[in-house]
């Protein structure tokens, strides 16, 4: 199976806490969910969905009873994660797909509650990395019944369709890159439009069409380059980076902070790079531009905005740009306007 489809098996440790047990793919912080947070703050049993970034999870909350269990009982979590951006058209509604397969995570959760090795095992008194690394402390026996059992559910809970090879080498492929100062929300932007993408599939109405395949194209495509990135070592390897960012766009969003008149102008100084890049290769890409709104405090207004870009010169002469004042935070539905006018700006 591929990375794009993870199970893992977690439970709350009396001394380090929630702890993972067993996992059929090392999960990375910052890239995959943290499924410690999402035990430490979840205590009845049952089956939930919880959506990070570009993986979708179902979750399933379990107890085995335990004399030797602090309050006679441990608790354990299955999750089943997947990355759907990478398959193919047959997963028509992810968010339906998951709740599919409570069943199976039920089933075995009630597979598990029968092997009485496996409560032992969780309390095993060694330190360190075994601790952290607990089947490596099983006996031979109870770990070929446990990963018998893990594999027979992982297989029957994965879809059983091809991952999409995706449309380019990974080195030709083509970005839309997030500029902004510090602070300005670009990564609030990118988390925000991850989730709306996978909240989105529970419309029934919400079918896979082009706009919502290009949508999944451009979710699972965004980089964030800071500005940092172009101002600091300008001339060295930053330049290189910077060049290969323009080079390989195929359009832009520029984000910054509306209540903020220092991080408008830093803005600008970054669109005139784009715009300067995009003249030196003789072709305008699409720009998106948010000023990104912040509650209680009052913005820069709309006339200030699109004098200092020249939006509307820019705009007669043939140049696809547009302004978005949003709080990216809240305003989903306004986020989801401005990427349908990108993705029409892109096909």
């Amino acid at each position: 199976m591929p990375n794009e489809s993870i199970l893992c098996l977690s439970y709350f440790d009396s001394i380090i806490g929630p702890n993972i047990l067993y996992c059929t793919t090392p999960l990375v912080a910052n890239e995959h969910p943290d499924l410690g947070r999402i035990l430490e703050f979840q205590e009845e049993e049952g089956t939930f969905i919880f959506a990070y970034r570009k993986y979708q999870t179902i979750n399933h909350i379990f107890y085995i009873e335990s004399e030797i269990a602090r309050g006679g009982k441990e608790v354990l979590m299955i999750t089943y994660m997947i990355r759907a951006a990478y398959y193919k058209d047959e997963i028509t509604d992810i968010y339906n797909y998951l709740l599919s397969k409570s069943k199976e995570l039920e089933d075995f959760a009630a597979e598990l509650k029968t092997h009485k090795e496996l409560t032992k095992l969780i309390h095993n008194q060694k330190e360190g990395s075994l601790k952290k690394n607990p089947l490596k402390m099983a006996s031979k026996r109870f770990k070929k019944q446990f990963l018998d059992i893990f594999n027979k559910y992982y297989m029957n809970i994965s879809p059983k369709i091809n991952v999409a090879a995706p449309i380019l080498g990974k080195g030709d492929l083509k970005k839309v890159y997030i500029f902004g100062p510090r602070n300005s929300g670009k990564t609030t932007l990118l988390k925000n439009l991850e989730v709306i993408q996978f909240l989105h599939y529970k419309e029934n109405e919400a079918k896979r069409n082009l706009v919502n395949k290009v949508y999944d194209f451009i979710i699972d495509n965004i980089e964030i380059l800071t500005y940092e990135c172009i101002d600091d070592e300008y001339e060295g390897t930053q330049k290189k980076f910077y060049d290969y960012c323009m080079d390989n766009a195929e359009a832009f969003i520029l984000i910054f902070n509306a209540t903020d008149k220092t991080s408008v102008n830093d803005t600008i100084d970054m669109f005139q790079l784009v715009l300067n890049r995009c003249l030196d290769k003789g072709e305008y890409m699409p720009i998106m531009i948010i000023g990104n709104k912040f509650h209680d405090k009052e913005e820069i207004s709309s006339d200030f905005i699109y004098k200092n870009f020249d939006i509307n010169e820019l705009e007669k002469c043939g140049m696809p740009i547009q302004f978005f004042s949003i709080n990216v935070l809240s305003e989903d539905e306004k986020l989801i306007n401005a990427l349908r006018w990108l993705i029409k700006q892109l096909i």
